[in-house]
């Protein structure tokens, strides 16, 4: 049962807009019942009616304005709760840069206790506020602009007297005409998210610094191991091949060679170290020049046999009419030997190690080492291909090798605008592709017919 309410106590509230309507119809009804009763005429009752018909709309009209009454005091209500408890500082501005109003958030930002401190104490926000006073002109210039600012990032005074960083995100509140009243929106205080990302490029242009350093360090020094190892990969050759006569007992040509053997892998290994610092400090270039890709190919497996010293012939595939390519045959043979060699140390001599040269419908050169050796899980290709990775890490490990020759290969591929791609599975053997780009290619001779 609906609790009883007294109309009077809340008036507008427990009348209905059909009970009002009621009680006009029926006081008009009463009035032109007693006019007529008293013959006053026609004119008296449409005077009465048309008085009738507007006290009906009044009472309509005091109805619309107590609800709109109560929509509008539930919106403020609920606007004002939401700009007190704002988690983000909230704000609007005059032009000139005076505080109109704050909420406690933006109080707490810049160490005010109460909004009302906050407006009585920073009356001049470009002066009092910014670090760099100019920040309020390019602030204004913004909104004159846009009428819209995003993540303005500023330096300013806190009240304590530190500095920190806000960021603001606002807009201009114009009137019909276009005039501009103010400036409303939030801060945030990013104080903590600006000095970590400062932190971070710091650590990262440290660590450039070192990376640059370490290389310039291991190039230098480079003299200083490669001028002893030098010395004795040529003595035990000497010794070995008994240039300055018999040395009077085999074992000690063995043992020469063996030296000579050990030392030019060091070499390899040292050399590989110092292009890998090299590479990744960014002090390698090319010297680009055309050269025959049958001379690159030969100089790419001399590299390899010499690193392996495995004889067995490979199968080379290059069109005849192959006009010249614009690399670094140097850099690149490198890159081909590298791959190579992997070749020959992972197939079995009953399997197959392939080189081939494909043009490309777009001009472009895929240059491909294929063999049919172990080859490796699809989960470790990515690995292969990073610095120092060694896909068996044991010490027992049955293939010997520093994990450097994909990554050098790949390094040096990019340095010729090209791309190195590497396909593999377990048991059925790996392709490496080498793609060099259109401008790598020289023009193919027409064929005569």
């Amino acid at each position: 049962m609906r609790p009883f309410s007294d109309p009077m106590e809340n008036p507008g509230q427990g009348r209905s807009p059909y009970l009002s309507a009621c009680l006009a119809a029926f006081a008009a009804g009463l009035v032109v019942g007693l006019g007529m009763v008293a013959h006053l005429g026609g004119q008296f009752v449409a005077g009465l009616v048309i008085l009738a018909s507007l006290s009906f709309v009044l009472s309509l009209l005091q109805r619309v304005a107590e609800n709109t009454r109560k929509r509008v005091t539930a919106g403020e209500s609920s606007y004002r709760a939401f700009f007190d408890h704002a988690i983000e500082g909230i704000f609007r501005t005059t032009p000139q840069g005076r505080y109109l109003a704050v909420n406690q958030a933006l109080a707490d930002i810049y160490g005010y206790p109460t909004p009302e401190a906050l407006i009585v104490g920073l009356t001049d926000i470009s002066g009092q506020l910014y670090v760099d006073a100019t920040r309020r002109d390019e602030f204004r210039a913004l909104m004159q602009a846009n009428d819209v600012v995003m993540h303005f990032v500023s330096e300013i005074h806190h009240r304590s007297g530190r500095r920190i960083w806000i960021s603001e995100n606002a807009r201009a509140v114009r009137d019909w005409s276009g005039e501009l009243l103010c400036y409303e929106g939030t801060v945030e205080d990013v104080t903590e998210k600006f000095e970590q990302e400062r932190a971070l490029r710091a650590a990262l242009r440290q660590a450039e610094i070192a990376n640059k350093m370490k290389a310039a360090f291991l190039a230098a020094m480079s003299h200083e191991l490669k001028t002893p190892l030098n010395a004795v990969l040529g003595f035990s050759e000497i010794i070995r091949d008994e240039l300055l006569g018999p040395v009077g007992h085999a074992s000690y040509r063995d043992y020469a060679g063996d030296i000579h053997r050990s030392g030019a892998r060091l070499l390899s290994v040292i050399n590989d170290v110092l292009d890998v610092s090299k590479l990744e400090g960014g002090l390698v270039t090319i010297d680009a020049r055309p050269e025959s890709i049958l001379d690159v190919a030969e100089s790419a497996l001399a590299l390899a046999r010499t690193v392996t010293q495995d004889q067995r012939g490979i199968e080379i595939d290059v069109p005849a009419d192959m006009p010249p390519l614009l690399v670094d045959p140097r850099r690149l043979a490198q890159a081909l030997g590298n791959l190579l060699s992997n070749a020959l140390k992972f197939t079995p001599v009953s399997g197959t190690v392939r080189f081939a040269a494909r043009p490309q419908p777009n001009g472009g050169l895929h240059l491909v080492v294929e063999d049919t050796g172990i080859g490796m899980a699809e989960e470790t290709v990515a690995a292969a291909l990073e610095p120092f990775r060694q896909l068996d890490g044991r010490l027992s490990r049955r293939f010997e090798g520093t994990g450097l020759g994909l990554s050098i290969a790949k390094a040096l591929a990019e340095l010729h605008g090209g791309t190195l791609t590497l396909r593999s599975a377990l048991g059925k053997g790996t392709t490496v592709i080498i793609a060099l780009p259109a401008g790598r290619v020289g023009v193919r001779s027409a064929k005569v017919a």
